[in-house]
C-alpha cells in the first residue's frame, strides 16, 4: 500500500508540473494567435493526448481509495479537501499565470518572444514525463497514446519554425553571446538551435 501511495504521489507531482506547463502554453497560444492557427490545433492535440493519461492517473487513484480508504490532507505542496481533487485541473491549485479572456475582433500579433518559444518546446518533455509516470502504475505500457504524443509534438514542431520570433529578442541573444566571446558563427547557431 505504501510503495503504491508513493507511486501516485509522484505521479500527482509530474501531473502538477503538467499543469502549470500546460496553462502557460495555452495561454501562450490564446493571446497571440486565433483559434484557426495551425499551431493553436497542435497545441490542443498535444493536451488532449496527456489529458487520457490524466482521466488513467484519475481511476488508478479512485482504485486505490476505494481498496484503502479515502485520503485527505497535503499531498506535494497542496491541500486536498476529497480525493476525487488530485487529478483534477483546479486554477487555484496549478495555474502561475492568470486566464486570459480575448475578444473576438481582437487583433494578435502572430509572433513570439523567446520566452514562448521555451514553453511551448518544454511542453513536450513534460507531457512525456507525466505519461510514462502514469504508464508506471500499469502494467500494460500505453504505446498508441506514446505515439500519437510524438506526432503532435512534431507537427507542433514544424508549425513552431514557421512563426517569426521577435528580432529584438534574437540580436539581444546574439550580442550577449559575443559579449562572452563566442565567434559569431558559434553565437548564430546557438541562437538557431534555441528558435
Amino acid at each position: 500500500m505504501i510503495k503504491q501511495l508513493e507511486s501516485l504521489v509522484s505521479v500527482h507531482g509530474h501531473f502538477a508540473r503538467w499543469e502549470r506547463v500546460k496553462h502557460r502554453a495555452l495561454t501562450i497560444i490564446k493571446i497571440r494567435f486565433p483559434e484557426s492557427h495551425p499551431l493553436q490545433h497542435a497545441v490542443d492535440s498535444i493536451c488532449q493526448d496527456v489529458e487520457e493519461g490524466r482521466k488513467i492517473a484519475e481511476r488508478i487513484f479512485a482504485e486505490f481509495t476505494q481498496k484503502h480508504g479515502a485520503i485527505r490532507g497535503v499531498i506535494n505542496g497542496f491541500v486536498f479537501n476529497s480525493p476525487t481533487e488530485l487529478f483534477q485541473s483546479s486554477p487555484d491549485k496549478y495555474w502561475d499565470c492568470p486566464e486570459y479572456t480575448i475578444s473576438i475582433d481582437c487583433q494578435r500579433r502572430k509572433s513570439l518572444n523567446l520566452t514562448s518559444v521555451a514553453c511551448l518546446h518544454i511542453l513536450e518533455p513534460t507531457g512525456k514525463i507525466f505519461l510514462a509516470s502514469v504508464g508506471s502504475l500499469l502494467d500494460v505500457p500505453q504505446a498508441s497514446t506514446k505515439k500519437k504524443l510524438e506526432k503532435d509534438c512534431e507537427r507542433m514542431q514544424r508549425h513552431l519554425k514557421r512563426i517569426k520570433i521577435c528580432p529584438k529578442q534574437k540580436v539581444g541573444v546574439l550580442l550577449c553571446l559575443q559579449h562572452v566571446g563566442l565567434p559569431r558563427e558559434t553565437s548564430s547557431a546557438i541562437l538557431q538551435f534555441l528558435v
